[in-house]
């Protein structure tokens, strides 16, 4: 983080112009998503990322970044409404604030507070290493003036596509303090700020919606899409929610995880990647989970390149298929199914060719044309 640091210290008064677009309008398929990269670990991997979601990324970063794909979508950001109680975290997001030589610090007054103290969100962990995360005044002026300054930097950067924004919700944190009706009402008007800078440079604002979209709905209008956290998880949206929340016109990351077991569930990361293949707009990642996101994970299936789409997907034999020029996609999240081709295919997770396959329940595969 201190090295970070010092980089976006040199970085943030200038930078290299950049003709990359936001997003690319010839996605490959998949698409692969890495949400909170942990960055050296995706670089050291010089895997063909699709879109990277983090704090930061330099314009050296970034470079490197548009060599292991030309396309990738880079996106940056942080908070609208908390603060975690790091100390490096603290000064990376003081240091983006302050990037137009007025210094700007968190200061008391803008957290949140009962009798008790300060709001908590009940991140802190010993097992896990974690500092505790705290609710802002999002009514508060030097608190919101701070962090639109920092996403003010972080827009201003040619290398950035956009900005993500973690944790929004729909109820008040502290409702003893602040009702939700006053807790919505602030965040939107740092969103409205956010989206004019974001329109201004034609860039995204995606959101983290945690398990579903209802727990954002206020923030609809203010946002291109949003990532779906612990998706098919022990708290997260389930398949049905997820194929629903493609048919709206935002972009979509299903961000599939471990549950923090650090155990590859390689099913559900099979359902999770042939659901977002469903859909032109749907993104996929499959990580450790919201304790430690972001890892170079790779997987056999994330190298296929299936051409363009041929058509929607459809209904058949109770699972959900999709013809691509290079082969074709089966999501089964009911049942179990056998499929028949009229030629021979091959399974791209297991390598074998034939005709004849068996999908189990809750499983997806991906079949590679001759």
């Amino acid at each position: 983080m201190k090295k970070l640091l010092i980089v976006v210290l040199l970085l943030i008064t200038g930078c290299v112009e950049s003709d990359q677009p936001f997003l690319s309008s010839t996605p490959d398929y998949p698409k692969i998503a890495s949400w909170l990269s942990q960055k050296d670990q995706l670089l050291a991997s010089r895997n063909p990322y699709d879109l990277i979601m983090t704090g930061w990324v330099t314009p050296e970063e970034a470079e490197q970044f548009r060599e292991m794909n030309p396309r990738v979508t880079i996106l940056a950001g942080l908070t609208v409404n908390w603060v975690y109680d790091n100390p490096d975290w603290r000064t990376f997001l003081e240091t983006l604030a302050s990037a137009d030589g007025t210094q700007r610090t968190i200061e008391e007054d803008m957290f949140l507070r009962t009798s008790d103290g300060r709001c908590a969100f009940g991140w802190a962990s010993d097992q896990w290493g974690h500092q505790e995360i705290y609710a802002m005044d999002p009514l508060n002026k030097a608190w919101v003036e701070l962090v639109l300054a920092a996403y003010e930097t972080i827009l201003e950067q040619p290398q950035h596509d956009g900005v993500i924004v973690d944790m929004l919700i729909d109820v008040s944190w502290c409702p003893d303090i602040i009702s939700d009706e006053a807790w919505v009402a602030g965040i939107q008007a740092i969103l409205t700020e956010i989206k004019s800078m974001a329109d201004t440079r034609d860039k995204l604002i995606i959101f983290n919606a945690g398990s579903n979209f209802t727990d954002i709905d206020p923030y609809a209008q203010y946002m291109d899409g949003y990532l779906m956290e612990n998706f098919l998880g022990e708290w997260g949206a389930n398949y049905e929610t997820g194929l629903r929340a493609a048919q709206e016109e935002y972009l979509i990351i299903y961000a599939v995880d471990t549950d923090d077991t650090g155990d590859y569930d390689l099913q559900r990361m099979r359902l999770g990647l042939t659901l977002s293949l469903l859909n032109d707009t749907t993104y996929f990642s499959y990580d450790f989970g919201p304790r430690n996101h972001g890892q170079a994970w790779w997987f056999p299936e994330y190298n296929v390149r299936l051409g363009n789409p041929l058509g929607p997907y459809y209904e058949k034999d109770n699972a959900y298929w999709r013809e691509f020029e290079k082969g074709t996609v089966i999501s089964s999240p009911f049942t179990s199914i056998k499929v028949t081709f009229d030629t021979e295919y091959t399974d791209v997770t297991t390598g074998i060719t034939s005709t004849q396959f068996t999908i189990e329940k809750g499983d997806g595969r991906i079949f590679i044309a001759p």
